[in-house]
């Protein structure tokens, strides 16, 4: 039970506020939080700082005076701060990459970080996307931009180059300061970027003193790999592959795909072996090991395997396009890349490659390693966020998610040993590597696997084959099964049990599910930030409640039924975000998971009506088993398994109501652009999904732009015509004043809509 329900909250910021707190205090929470040091003109982030001084030189801090900056001046500035940083991260990537001394392998790991943390600050000052670096970086340009001379491998010529190259970037904006009109906020715009590049000099310069004298810095493995704290009760170390394999039935299938089958035994030792031979290559505690294969045993031993010797596994989808690779390879930093060919591996990562079929020979002659004792809160595994724009983040998840990441499909969607679980997306993502292969694996169940993209017809012929029990797939595959005629060979297999997740499910699609299959898709809600699905909504009517384990609550004050975003509490939440600072801020608070997805209360309910039959491989109903969770009359809801106990102080559960860039005002009204892609589409039994989003027409005034793919293309014209008849029903401020159709919307790996991508079609189209 919440201990929280009578504790008064701020209405500015939510937080609680103090028991003896009166009408009208005071709430700092907006308040401005950078300063500008009037000595140095470094600009400091904070509420308060020691004294009022900077922290850098001890000059006197003031709030920065808003004033009009010269928006060419000021954008060749920035352009040329972005130049610099973007060299600098390249070569301390390249430089870590070349060097053979571990400890400057680390320390300049750890300043390609901080060029990474400078450019991200300067991307959200100033309203830009970190530019994406081009491939084929060579070294000899950072020594040619600070005039020293480039002689590889030697630490001392790496430290002079880095410095003078931080130093030169400095003396260049000082330069254009002093041509800047004195006291001019262009002036100050250039002292600021120079004062940034004069700290990274002083940085280096220190860490080259500490380097000549054998006391080199923090290295970037141990801001990886947190210390144990220093309590009185000693931590029990534990290792998250280890947790997956305990306690299984050696005899038992743990994988399945194609014909090969794997027991828990092989599977097993395969790991240990893998193990084995990631330590003979050198890959020590927190290195990192890129998994870029197809879907199989290999992928599965591999990945663990790195898990199990106390290295970082990181999958990397093997169709990836070279600009999003080389965004990653710069990145992380890869101590081994696992993958069927080096062709579209840059160097020197290339030299770093391990061929499959060198692997699997090197596998085979191996003993096998025991697993790595580790700290729970010791990194794992990365995935990458699918975000719906910008860059991928790298997840990073700590050895303690295995302890309890079967949860939920053990208890809310009643997962058994005795089941087969098949994904239809690929493991690089972390829905299926979570809620298919860890939870399958911890449970003792089978996890069938297809090296194949998923098509409609592949995924049904593998339901098929392999005798599926559970579906794990997102709303575009259980259309396309639809719209192919697949859906009641996936019932007649054997399927009881139907999960979706990745993007919302919409009502319509559930619907025509049920009516062809007999079967409800129950939808997931969760994140790669979660890893398990931390909320589901089985159909029926009661929207979505939290899974077993999660606590659930608004981030801020909301009426029913107005949107809000959440505050989720998960034990498999990650550790957050690799060299994201401004983003970790905003995404991770107070260790809770706080999503751009936008949710909406549900009005209370009094009783709850019985939980949707489940069908089994046998065709029989299962009743779901009774909540395990409680909730008393507060605004946070605990894991139960989505059902709340009957009553008439029972909160609502909670509606999707989009992202933060799918709730757009049109004309001083809100409009969900997901609910109406949803009614739109129903124009039209031609129209096979829909699309919409917010664009400004030749007057900067926003409006709605609807894009829509028919079965064929004779189809298009004929639904186009149906739009507009029923988008004239529509208020004035949903109806759609363009409307496209187009072959296919753009999506990500997994299935994601990629709404940018959208409105920037619609600017060629006009």
């Amino acid at each position: 039970m919440s201990t929280q329900v009578n504790m008064k909250l701020c209405p500015n910021c939510q937080r609680p506020l103090a028991a003896d707190a009166e009408e009208g205090s005071v709430c700092c929470a907006s308040a401005s939080r950078q300063w500008r040091c009037t000595q140095c003109a470094k600009v400091s982030e904070g509420f308060a700082f020691a004294y009022g001084r900077c922290p850098g030189c001890g000059g006197e801090l003031v709030l920065p005076q808003a004033s009009r900056i010269d928006h060419a001046s000021a954008l060749q500035a920035i352009r040329k701060a972005f130049e610099i940083e973007l060299g600098g991260r390249a070569f301390y990537q390249r430089a870590a990459a070349e060097s053979d001394d571990s400890a400057l392998r680390d320390l300049f790991s750890r300043f390609a970080l901080m060029e990474g943390e400078h450019m991200e600050t300067l991307a959200r000052r100033y309203h830009v996307d970190v530019p994406v670096p081009e491939p084929g970086f060579k070294a000899e340009l950072a020594a040619i931009f600070g005039t020293v001379p480039n002689r590889p491998q030697d630490p001392e010529s790496l430290f002079r180059i880095a410095i003078e190259m931080e130093q030169r970037a400095a003396d260049f904006f000082a330069e254009r300061s002093a041509q800047a009109g004195t006291g001019s906020s262009e002036q100050r715009l250039y002292r600021e970027l120079a004062a940034e590049e004069i700290g990274h000099a002083q940085q280096l310069s220190a860490e080259y003193a500490r380097w000549r004298v054998g006391k080199l810095g923090v290295s970037r493995a141990d801001l990886l790999r947190p210390e144990t704290p220093r309590t009185l009760t000693p931590v029990r170390l534990m290792n998250a592959a280890a947790v997956l394999l305990a306690h299984q039935d050696p005899q038992r299938t743990a994988l399945r795909c194609g014909a090969q089958s794997t027991s828990y035994g092989a599977l097993h030792e395969g790991v240990a072996r893998a193990a084995s031979v990631l330590r003979a290559r050198g890959v020590a505690l927190g290195e990192r090991v890129a998994i870029r294969l197809p879907d199989g045993y290999d992928w599965v031993s591999a990945f663990l395997g790195t898990i199990w010797a106390g290295g970082v596994a990181v999958a990397v989808n093997p169709r990836i396009a070279q600009a999003e690779w080389s965004y990653i390879l710069d990145e992380a930093g890869f101590h081994a890349i696992l993958a069927e060919s080096r062709d579209d591996t840059p160097a020197p990562w290339s030299e770093r490659v391990v061929l499959l079929e060198d692997w699997r020979r090197a596998v085979a002659r191996a003993l096998p390693l025991g697993p790595e004792p580790m700290h729970p809160e010791a990194p794992a595994f990365w995935c990458h966020s699918s975000g719906t724009s910008g860059k991928p983040k790298a997840v990073v998840h700590a050895h303690r998610s295995a302890r309890c990441v079967e949860q939920v499909s053990r208890e809310a969607l009643g997962v058994r040993a005795d089941d087969r679980l098949f994904a239809s997306s690929k493991l690089f993502f972390s829905y299926p590597l979570a809620n298919s292969l860890f939870a399958g694996l911890k449970l003792g169940a089978s996890v069938l696997l297809d090296p194949q993209w998923p098509t409609a017809q592949s995924v049904a012929a593998t339901v098929q084959e392999q005798r599926a029990t559970v579906l794990f797939s997102v709303p575009t595959l259980y259309r396309n099964l639809l719209r192919e005629g697949l859906a009641p060979r996936i019932a007649s297999a054997g399927v009881r049990l139907c999960v979706s997740a990745g993007e919302a499910l919409p009502p319509s699609l559930r619907d025509a599910w049920r009516e062809q299959t007999g079967l409800t898709i129950i939808d997931g809600y969760g994140a790669s930030e979660t890893q398990v699905l931390v909320m589901l909504d089985r159909g029926d009517g009661q929207g979505f409640r939290p899974t077993p384990g999660v606590e659930i609550e608004p981030l801020a004050q909301a009426d029913v039924n107005a949107p809000t975003r959440l505050r989720i509490r998960a034990p498999t939440l990650a550790l957050g975000y690799l060299d994201r600072p401004l983003a970790q801020a905003e995404t991770f608070r107070d260790g809770a998971f706080c999503p751009a997805d936008l949710f909406s209360r549900m009005p209370r309910v009094g009783a709850v009506p019985p939980q949707v039959g489940l069908r089994t491989s046998a065709g029989d109903a299962q009743a779901t088993p009774a909540s395990a969770g409680e909730v008393g009359a507060t605004p946070a809801l605990s894991g139960g398994l989505g059902a709340l106990s009957p009553g008439a102080g029972t909160p609502g559960g909670w509606r999707f109501a989009g992202r933060e860039d799918s709730l757009v005002k049109i004309g001083g009204r809100w409009v969900n652009l997901i609910e109406l892609e949803e009614q739109l589409a129903s124009a039209s039994a031609a129209i096979v999904e829909a699309a919409a989003v917010c664009v400004p027409d030749a007057d900067g005034v926003d409006a709605v732009a609807l894009f829509y793919v028919t079965g064929d293309a004779t189809a298009a014209a004929g639904a186009g015509t149906a739009l507009r008849e029923f988008a004239q029903n529509l208020p004035h401020h949903q109806r759609p004043r363009w409307l496209h159709s187009i072959a296919a919307l753009p999506r990500g790996p997994t299935g994601k809509l990629q709404r940018r991508k959208l409105q920037e079609l619609h600017a060629t189209l006009g």
